[in-house]
C-alpha cells in the first residue's frame, strides 16, 4: 500500500500546485479570494506531504490525521463545486477522486 499512498500523495500535490498557480493567474494581488484560494492550495499541499510521510510507517494516529484531512478537503472541494454550480467540473472531479482514494488507502 506504500506505493499507492505515495502515488496518490504525489497526485494530490500536483493538484495543489496547479490550484495555487491557477489562483495566482485568476485573482488580483491582495484580494480575499486570492488569499483564501492560496490557503486552500497550502492545505492540500500539506495534506499530501503528511500522507507521503505516512507511507511505509505504521502510525495509526498519523493515518487518522491524514484521513480527517482528506474528509475536510472533500468538503472544501465539494463546496467549490457547488459554488461554481458544477460538481462534474474536471478540477472538482480530480480532487474528489484522488482524495477519496488517498483517504481509503491511508486507512487500509
Amino acid at each position: 500500500m506504500e506505493i499507492v499512498v505515495r502515488i496518490l500523495s504525489g497526485l494530490l500535490l500536483v493538484g495543489a500546485l496547479l490550484h495555487a498557480w491557477g489562483c495566482l493567474v485568476a485573482f488580483k494581488a491582495r484580494t480575499p479570494e486570492r488569499a483564501w484560494s492560496l490557503g486552500s492550495a497550502g492545505f492540500a499541499a500539506m495534506l499530501s506531504v503528511l500522507a507521503w510521510l505516512l507511507a511505509g510507517r505504521d502510525d495509526p494516529a498519523l493515518a487518522w490525521v491524514v484521513a480527517g484531512g482528506c474528509a475536510l478537503w472533500l468538503l472544501t472541494v465539494s463546496a467549490f463545486g457547488r459554488a461554481i454550480g458544477n460538481l462534474a467540473d474536471p478540477r472538482v472531479l480530480y480532487h474528489l477522486v484522488v482524495t477519496v482514494a488517498l483517504g481509503v488507502a491511508v486507512l487500509s
